[in-house]
């Protein structure tokens, strides 16, 4: 895996692909090279993960160069547990969505290729970049396509929407700019080195006031993307690419706020988890008082992602392993239930409820997979966002039993919501006479969705090699956010910060921050320093289970 510097070929290879489609004529052409270099990246995506090991909590194909040596800026990227999950669903769905919108986008289809190509490109940024300004380069790239897609291939007033969202987008970005910034001056004041390597920032102590302000910018640009309440009106009229939000954002939340800023999150812990709670039930309400299926998938995403900041900021392994599972099925399910209700309102040219009635009659192939997607929604267990929106209340509830049982009404509520959307859809008489001519799923459309449905019931089933994949890497971000953190989150129990995740010991938590030379991959430390994930260490430091074995054998 040395050869080839794969994760930058992920990066770049749409770029290449865009810059080619300029070249090319006609619009059968056009999506066929969208379609082929987005499956490339899939292919080389699916090399790397199966070279991944997935005991490792450090990241994995790092490539690192110099780029902008007077301000300490550099080309790293590398892929962990969390990132790579991230990543490979963003590699999965991207050639289905342009083999899925085939036939459904017909107008400027070559530039619709160039701008689906680049925003794959600022994505696997985001969730490769090992240095904050990459980072922060990848994530504002992503607004130009964000801003074209949305205007010019979205719906009714889609250019108010695509500057609504441009506005509030940059609003976030600039506070975030600010921070990143200012961590930067705060290195180089500590250290004499101008660095925005995160690994280094990760280690930098912050007086906790400081903490509190620099992660509320940090809070501010990843809750316009997720989107949080009150930061969600941009959503219902550009949900085109509401998803993909969804995941750079509780990425962002993940890879940033929780290991830069550990001691604010003693008073921002449990406000963010009550305003998520809210979120979760706001959301599902409005959702239910919807008759246009598109707002409905709207305001259910924005429900969806109250589930994700809640798992994020219930601190523990549950919570987090939780989190990111549930952006895969969101990708998924929601994904899914909108392609499919994009390819009905092209048959029929309309997102209102009323309008059908009586489809498993006349299309009973969509309408089977609509069941599936339905289901995935509102977590029936066997399907994908069972997985995820149990191991949060999981998680959740060992911080705080009312913010669980709050949040526990939004799944409820979706049930509500989301068969009602169904029953009205596809059951009851046939009554109007345009629904009786509605041609099925064509092969095409048929192979996309039972892709997207294949992937919902194996995480349903069977989710244990996407939770094995990121579990080092998830404790590793534990052990780093509860090691620096002063105090446990006002409102949570010290009992649920301090149990350490599963297969560490307490030492290994409340051991000293780390030093310089921190372990390596393994844990192991060939002086001093405190053990890493496997509770080891050559000389000094904190020993793990293993080692207390071996010196209770030695007494003997």
């Amino acid at each position: 895996m040395t050869e080839l510097p794969y994760l930058s070929l992920i990066i770049w290879l749409p770029v290449l692909g865009a810059v080619l489609l300029l070249f090319v004529k006609g619009d059968t052409a056009a999506r066929w090279v969208g379609f082929g270099v987005s499956a490339l990246v899939l292919v080389l995506f699916a090399v790397c993960f199966g070279a991944f090991e997935t005991h490792l909590g450090e990241p994995q194909f790092e490539e690192r160069m110099p780029w902008i040596e007077s301000l300490g800026v550099s080309y790293h990227v590398g892929a962990d547990g969390i990132s790579i999950l991230l990543a490979g669903i963003t590699a999965l769905m991207w050639p289905l969505a342009l083999l899925g919108t085939w036939t459904i986008v017909s107008k400027r289809v070559r530039a619709y290729q160039v701008f689906m190509l680049l925003m794959e490109t600022t994505l696997m940024g985001v969730f490769f970049s090992l240095d904050l300004f990459l980072f922060f380069l990848f994530w504002e790239g992503m607004l130009i396509p964000m801003y074209f897609l949305i205007g010019i291939w979205g719906y009714e007033n889609s250019v108010r929407a695509a500057l609504k969202f441009f506005l509030f987008a940059v609003f976030g970005s600039l506070l975030m700019l600010a921070a990143v910034i200012t961590l930067a001056f705060l290195h180089h004041q500590a250290h004499d080195v101008l660095t925005f390597e995160m690994a280094a920032l990760y280690q930098l102590s912050i007086p906790p006031e400081v903490q509190f302000w620099l992660a509320l910018a940090f809070i501010a640009a990843f809750a316009v993307k997720v989107p949080m309440v009150p930061f969600h009106t941009w959503l219902p009229d550009a949900i085109v690419l509401a998803v993909v939000l969804v995941k750079m954002a509780a990425y962002g939340f993940i890879r940033l706020t929780l290991p830069l800023f550990p001691d604010a999150l003693t008073e921002l812990a449990p406000l963010m988890c009550a305003v998520a709670a809210a979120g979760i039930v706001y959301g599902a309400l409005i959702a239910l008082a919807q008759s246009d299926i598109r707002r409905m998938i709207a305001y259910s995403t924005i429900s969806h992602a109250g589930f994700v900041v809640l798992g994020v900021f219930a601190l523990n392994q549950h919570g987090i392993q939780g989190a990111v599972v549930h952006i895969v099925s969101l990708a998924l399910s929601t994904g899914g239930l909108f392609l499919a209700a994009m390819m009905l309102v092209q048959r029929r040219n309309t997102w209102d409820m009323e309008a059908y009635g009586g489809l498993w009659h006349t299309i009973p192939v969509f309408s089977a997979f609509l069941l599936v997607f339905t289901l995935a929604s509102v977590g029936l267990p066997g399907l994908s966002s069972f997985v995820g929106e149990f191991l949060i209340l999981v998680g959740v509830f060992q911080q705080n039993i009312l913010i669980a049982a709050v949040a526990a009404t939004g799944i409820i509520l979706a049930a509500v919501y989301m068969l009602r959307m169904y029953r009205k859809v596809v059951f009851g008489p046939v009554t109007k006479e345009e629904n009786r001519g509605i041609r099925d799923l064509s092969f095409r459309e048929t192979a996309v969705l039972a892709c997207m449905t294949l992937f919902i019931i194996w995480i349903g089933v069977y989710p244990n090699p996407f939770l094995r994949t990121m579990e080092a890497s998830v404790q590793k971000l534990l052990v780093q956010t509860h090691r620096l953190a002063e105090t446990p989150p006002a409102g949570m129990t010290s009992a649920s910060i301090e149990t350490p995740p599963a297969g560490m010991t307490p030492a290994s938590i409340e051991t000293p921050p780390i030093p310089a030379d921190p372990a390596g991959p393994s844990g192991l430390s060939d002086q001093g320093g405190t053990a890493g994930p496997s509770g080891l260490s050559d000389q000094g430091g904190t020993a793990g289970p293993d080692a207390t074995l071996e010196i209770s054998q030695d007494t003997r």
